[in-house]
């Protein structure tokens, strides 16, 4: 049989467990909601992306990059793009793209120091004068 104390201290006991568990709840981080997961993908532009990237310049008031462009394209929907060679970069006004931008950029510069330099093959061996004999 407890003793009117025992009894006391194991009321006391559950009571204070109780509030550790309310406290817990009350106190526990809310869940994390994740947005979808999105894909970047930094790419040279093809001849079918020549409608995009003109409705890209028109939104963004800029003239078409001409040449090579480097293009960002979030799920699959091209947002902005760089000239290799140097120039306004054109961009969705309608979508957050300065990270973007600058991710381009860095890209381009990189692609532009790892690029052999071109230069044409050495002709002079094959000049050499027929020895006829």
């Amino acid at each position: 049989m407890l003793s009117p104390a025992s009894y006391v201290a194991a009321e006391q006991l559950a009571d204070r467990q109780a509030a550790a568990v309310a406290f817990r709840a009350a106190h526990q981080p809310a869940p994390v909601v994740t947005a979808p997961s999105e894909r970047l993908v930094l790419r040279r532009s093809v001849p079918a992306d020549a409608a995009v990237l003109s409705r890209l310049a028109q939104l963004d008031g800029a003239p078409r990059p001409v040449g090579a462009v480097l293009v960002a394209e979030l799920d699959g929907e091209i947002l902005a793009a760089v000239p290799f060679e140097g120039g306004r970069a054109i961009a969705d006004p309608f979508h957050p793209t300065a990270e973007l931008v600058e991710l381009l950029r860095t890209r381009a510069r990189l692609l532009a120091k790892a690029a052999p330099a071109r230069r044409l093959p050495r002709l002079r061996p094959h000049l050499r004068p027929r020895i006829a004999g």
